[in-house]
């Protein structure tokens, strides 16, 4: 099995974000399908709409974001 690293939130935050709003988590990924890819992530993206984003989830969901992987 892989295992892959998954950024939470995991407190909603008001204001500036800071380290304790997120949970970095670890879990396993599964089997790829016919026809899936795996990537390594290379660079995430931190972007302005990811603080509107991040108030549309409840604590514990994943953040999502754009990579560069290969």
């Amino acid at each position: 099995m892989v295992r892959t690293k998954i950024w939470t939130l995991k407190k909603h935050f008001v204001g500036h974000p800071t380290n304790s709003d997120f949970e970095l988590k670890t879990a396993e990924l599964p089997p790829l399908k016919n026809g899936e890819v795996l990537l390594e992530a290379l660079f995430l993206t931190v972007d302005p709409y990811m603080r509107f984003l991040a108030k549309t989830l409840k604590e514990g969901d994943r953040m999502m974001g754009q990579q560069v992987a290969r």
